[in-house]
């Protein structure tokens, strides 16, 4: 007897979206291809998975950050009708924002299928360890790539991936036992030299740096945690003092905010910065409740710009919270607070079925909240899709873990067996 044309299009689907999605995570966190490229296995990985999200869609279970996430993007959408730009024109800036609504369709498309989520994150591993070697290689002078100066990615993009990178490097550290622990922590100190004297990312610093933060106090005891985290201090100053690009992009930073608060200089990284966050706060609370709409946040920087309200000509506050509050007011800034907490939250809770899993979507949360003080991390391509990886994986294991014995006496639907 023929299988069922459904059950032979689904198959079909999840291993079109098994090879795009695991294509996917190499090529984000390798940062060895084009964005074009790059966006061709995400759209792919999306269409593919929505057939898989419809068939089982009476029984998965959206997370809590999924939720919030979905809402904001709800939000966000509402905000076209107050936007006064052409409909369409609002839907391509609405879709800079598709992560919320592609995060519960991937993550359902993965949750049974545990070979997909395995090889997913081994391709992202070994994308970010290959992208950590091209840094190295381009850092010393061993080789050039045009268009690359000290890594393969922008500096931003870069230090995310590190940071991420180094999140899971210590948590198999931890976990783990004889070479794979030492290969593990000899990865993450590759990394955290990589981040703090090779590439020049501010905000790669702070994120290394709440990552080990983080890591000692989820796996020490309060004492023992007190006493790692003084040692982790004291190392970062002496790496302060000892790397030299460490210690010249810090001072150089210093020195430009100084300039910038005691006389408005925005000739600098730094100082544009600043300008942005003031001019984007001022802005926004001028619209504190509903915001200028999703598809009138460039327009508005352009006309404070032209009326002096912002001395910089910009389409991208680099701030994520304040993009928020610009775009939707208040209501979605309080969303998006929310969708970040929530990551935090969901891994304090599922600290007690798997510490692992609970310590990697907390590390997650705290990269996430350091990028998008300073960055348009959802706005932007790079660290929109890497996220949108990770969050799928962890989101699958979570529902996994909670889903787990039903799975098992069949009350879930399986349309692949060999999975």
């Amino acid at each position: 007897m023929n299988p069922p044309t459904t059950s032979i299009w689904l198959r079909l689907s999840e291993r079109a979206f098994a090879f795009n999605f695991i294509a996917f995570s190499f090529v984000m966190f390798s940062c060895l291809f084009p964005t074009g490229f790059a966006a061709t296995f995400s759209t792919f990985s999306f269409l593919f998975a929505i057939p898989i999200f419809c068939y089982q869609f009476r029984c998965f279970k959206i997370n809590r950050f999924e939720l919030v996430g979905l809402a904001l993007f709800g939000w966000l959408s509402l905000s076209i009708f107050w936007s006064n730009v052409p409909f369409l024109e609002s839907m391509g800036y609405l879709s800079e924002y598709r992560i919320y609504i592609m995060i519960p369709v991937l993550t359902s498309a993965i949750v049974f299928s545990e070979r997909t989520q395995r090889w997913a994150l081994v391709s992202a591993l070994l994308g970010a360890f290959l992208a950590l070697v091209a840094s190295y290689g381009l850092g010393f002078g061993w080789w050039e790539v045009e268009g690359a100066d000290r890594s393969l990615a922008n500096r931003i993009y870069h230090g995310f991936i590190m940071s991420s990178f180094l999140l899971v490097s210590l948590l198999i550290a931890r976990e783990a036992s004889g070479a794979v622990r030492l290969i593990a922590a000899i990865v993450a100190l590759l990394v955290l030299y990589n981040v703090l004297n090779i590439e020049t990312g501010r905000t790669g610093y702070i994120q290394v740096a709440s990552v080990v933060f983080v890591f000692l106090v989820l796996t020490f005891r309060l004492t023992q945690a007190v006493f790692m985290t003084a040692g982790a201090v004291i190392l970062f100053g002496l790496s302060y003092m000892s790397f030299d690009r460490f210690h010249d992009r810090v001072n150089e930073t210093v020195v430009n905010v100084e300039k910038m608060v005691a006389s408005g200089d925005v000739n600098s990284s730094a100082g544009l910065r600043l300008e942005f966050y003031r001019a984007a706060f001022d802005m926004g609370m001028d619209n504190s409740w509903f915001g200028v709409g999703v598809g009138e946040v460039t327009k508005q920087l352009r006309k404070g710009a032209e009326s002096g309200d912002i001395r910089v000509l910009t389409d991208n506050v680099h701030n994520e919270f304040l993009n928020m509050l610009l775009a939707g007011g208040g209501v979605a800034l309080l969303l998006f607070t929310g969708f970040v907490s929530a990551i935090g939250f969901l891994g304090v809770k599922e600290r007690g079925r798997s510490r692992v899993l609970g310590d990697a979507l907390i590390g997650v949360s705290v990269i996430l909240t350091v990028a998008a003080l300073f960055n348009s991390t959802i706005k932007d391509f790079g660290e929109k899709h890497a996220l949108m990886i990770m969050l799928s994986i962890l989101g699958a294991r979570v529902f996994a873990n909670t889903t787990i014995n039903e799975s098992k006496h069949g009350v879930l639907p399986r349309f692949n067996g060999h999975n």
